[in-house]
């Protein structure tokens, strides 16, 4: 697979961690009532799913900013604001999605 036709993939598999991340964090604010009361097992279990999609979508993004510097060593690119542009929905925009989606379940919740 050429680095060019890996992007796509990885791109996918960050905005599913994020999403998947996200919900799992909804349903464990669902299964705690607010006086702390509620069903601590699914509580563990939703946040162990919050943390297993977390630490692979910086797995994955990880491996995106490797991608990254490898394209960049082996292509031409003709200038520095190309290279940033292709460098946007790959590398800096993920990162900055899973923050605002974090940022609105914090202020929503």
């Amino acid at each position: 697979m050429t680095p060019a036709r890996a992007k796509l993939p990885l791109s996918v598999a960050e905005l599913l961690c994020a999403a998947t991340s996200l919900a799992a964090a909804l349903q464990a604010e669902r299964s705690m009532d607010k006086s702390g009361i509620g069903d601590l097992e699914r509580f563990a279990f939703w946040n162990s799913v919050v943390a297993l999609s977390v630490m692979l979508f910086f797995l994955f993004w990880v491996a995106a900013v490797l991608l990254a510097l490898f394209t960049r060593q082996r292509g031409n690119f003709p200038s520095a604001a190309r290279y940033w542009k292709d460098l946007i929905p790959d590398v800096l925009f993920p990162p900055l999605l899973l923050a605002a989606g974090w940022l609105v379940f914090v202020l929503l919740g």
